[in-house]
């Protein structure tokens, strides 16, 4: 007979959790962690998800679990580590009087994306204690420096638990990951007076480091990136609008016509005016 999969929360007042959010801890979105926390449960707990949208870790240090998923039923022992990938259903239950487990709720980013093809497992794992007191750490911890070091230690221990990507290859996709965010900002605030420096300070980047990201990623500047987008999102309100030069030319960030035609036929081959005709 196949299992009836549903989401369930049933937590009884013997179970004690600390939750970490991003909210409060700005750092976890440099692992791509959702949420995460520890827990000491006893009594009553069931918790169960029919289509999860987040990869589960979780690590025991103490007592026994029990885990359903569709491969059937497995104990969590204490020192083991559990995966949970991302649209699995999965059942935890207690099966002890006492299951202490620092969990990580992983979003589903590029770190991340070779979980989608693993199974739901369990296996022995040396750095339980560890993560369970970095956590507990971060729980009370609010000195930024402090929380980085226990932030980049929970990073190597993930990344030799569950992870096949080097610790380099996950700071580049964070820094890939905040370029391409830095510019659907600037896609959305063309008009603005963008500059090198005001670009690096959003990203908390040095101008020189900034230029280097953009080099490797795009082969561009940020200041060729940023006028590559402003003739882009003009070439489309030439094709599209009615707009006057003018209009365009303010919307993309030149507040002289004369400029906007200037760079957009050195970018294009031909001026605006001419476009629009060829789009007619």
């Amino acid at each position: 007979m196949q299992h009836q999969w549903e989401d369930i929360l049933e937590l009884g007042a013997e179970c004690n959790e600390r939750f970490l959010i991003q909210d409060n801890l700005s750092l976890l979105s440099s692992l791509a962690v959702g949420f995460a926390g520890i827990s000491s449960l006893a009594g009553r707990y069931h918790v169960a998800r029919r289509k999860p949208d987040y990869h589960t870790i979780l690590f025991t240090t103490e007592g026994r679990g029990k885990l359903l998923t569709a491969a059937g039923t497995q104990a969590i022992e204490a020192n083991t580590v559990t995966l949970l990938p991302i649209g699995q259903p999965f059942h935890f239950s207690l099966d002890s009087t006492l299951w202490k487990t620092a969990w990580f709720c992983l979003d589903d980013d590029p770190i991340w994306q070779h979980l989608h093809y693993k199974k739901a497992s369990v296996k022995y794992c040396e750095n339980t204690q560890a993560i369970y007191h970095l956590l507990g750490h971060l729980y009370y911890e609010n000195d930024r420096s402090m929380q980085e070091t226990s932030i980049n230690q929970i990073k190597r221990y993930l990344q030799q638990t569950v992870g096949h990507n080097t610790v380099v290859e996950v700071e580049q996709s964070v820094q890939l990951r905040r370029l391409a965010t830095l510019f659907d900002d600037i896609q959305r605030q063309l008009h603005a007076p963008w500059t090198i420096e005001s670009m690096a300070k959003r990203v908390h980047y040095s101008a020189p480091h900034l230029h280097r990201l953009c080099q490797q990623t795009y082969a561009q500047s940020p200041i060729q990136r940023l006028i590559f987008l402003r003739i882009e999102r003009a070439k489309q309100l030439l094709t599209d609008t009615d707009w006057s030069l003018i209009q365009i030319a303010n919307t993309v960030g030149y507040h002289d016509v004369f400029n906007f035609s200037t760079r957009f036929k050195k970018s294009v081959g031909i001026s605006p005016s001419h476009f629009r005709q060829q789009q007619s």
